[in-house]
């Protein structure tokens, strides 16, 4: 991804936000998965505090595809405070530095994905933190971020829940690979954090969308906002009552390093649950604040559901601790959906 005005927009609100951002003055930061949507948007805060406030930060990023950073990052690998380590996160890692703060951000996402390799989907998480964990022990590390999702709170009654309610789940599904590797995850992290004495802290998140997302991978707002920059239909392959809560990526980035800097718990919920829509809704939004582009909401119900995706109702991340201690979203829906259309047609522009 490119730097764009948007973006540039995003790191600036970001960085305003009342947080203790001179705890990481001078230290190695390193991120797994950094060529994802919420780690790269983390990579550039970082490189955004640097540049304008000189805070010496070093940063560590973790991908499997060289050639895949490249094509995202360009000449911006070539900054003097950006270190790549090419390696898959299953794998003990291989670096000689010793890191004051480690974010496991790497994983498995699409319902696709799930389905066609839940092995590795469940090995990326749980492997991947026992990895970074055991790494971070034995070289002192300071401070250990794990991204969680809401999946972990698995089937319940709850419309919005809380860090501390639980539902259940199957572990015999093969749809389970995620959310139970995901709390597989966060349980090594509460047992090196009372073992070990490592600060670990947990942010869950859903439904995360803004500039850099990848557009037309399966995911719904991944499929509708593909549709409206290449002006096409927006198709609707379910009945499209599920309902989503929607946080632009801004929101998100914010409220994780309010976690990080900030805030004095072990788990946080970060989501924006105050706009909640249901697919046809939010497709219909689309359609209407795109009007100009003759967009038109198409209904092509397929008789199956695609296994990769839930088959049971979850709760909405009900935010209210972060909330209360002073994260708050900034972005509502339809601005949000502006700015990522708007940053994906600067890229058309910059091609």
């Amino acid at each position: 991804m490119r730097q764009s005005q948007i973006v540039a927009d995003d790191l600036e609100r970001i960085v305003s936000e009342p947080i203790a951002w001179d705890k990481l003055k001078g230290k190695k930061v390193l991120i797994s998965g950094i060529n994802g949507l919420i780690a790269s948007y983390i990579a550039r805060t970082i490189f955004w505090l640097n540049d304008q406030k000189n805070m010496q930060i070093e940063l560590y990023g973790i991908a499997r595809s060289e050639e895949k950073t490249r094509k995202k990052w360009g000449e911006m690998l070539e900054r003097d405070d950006f270190h790549m380590i090419y390696q898959d996160v299953t794998k003990p890692l291989c670096a000689e530095e010793a890191f004051d703060l480690m974010i496991h951000a790497a994983s498995q996402t699409g319902p696709d994905q799930f389905v066609k390799d839940p092995v590795g989907t469940a090995m990326g998480n749980v492997l991947g933190a026992y990895h970074l964990l055991e790494y971070g022990r034995q070289h002192g590390v300071s401070q250990f971020l794990l991204l969680s999702t809401r999946e972990i709170y698995g089937k319940g009654n709850l419309d919005f829940v809380a860090e501390d309610d639980y539902g259940v789940m199957d572990p015999t599904s093969v749809r389970s690979c995620y959310p139970e590797s995901k709390r597989m995850a966060e349980n090594l992290c509460a047992d090196y954090r009372q073992q070990y004495g490592i600060d670990c802290r947990i942010v869950r998140i859903a439904h995360t969308y803004g500039p850099g997302m990848l557009l037309g991978d399966g995911r719904v707002v991944g499929d509708f906002l593909g549709n409206v920059v290449n002006r096409q239909d927006i198709v609707m392959n379910s009945d499209g009552l599920g309902t989503l809560a929607l946080t632009y990526i801004g929101d998100v980035i914010a409220g994780i390093f309010y976690a990080l800097l900030q805030f004095e718990d072990f788990v946080y919920n970060v989501s924006n649950s105050e706009e909640t829509v249901t697919v046809k809704e939010l497709a219909q939004i689309l359609c209407e604040e795109f009007a100009d582009r003759g967009i038109s909401l198409v209904m092509n119900i397929p008789k199956e559901k695609s296994s990769g995706y839930l088959a049971y109702k979850l709760g909405f991340l009900k935010s209210d601790k972060a909330m209360a201690e002073g994260w708050s979203p900034k972005v509502d829906l339809r601005a949000g959906m502006q700015r990522t259309v708007k940053f994906f047609e600067e890229m058309k522009e910059d091609c």
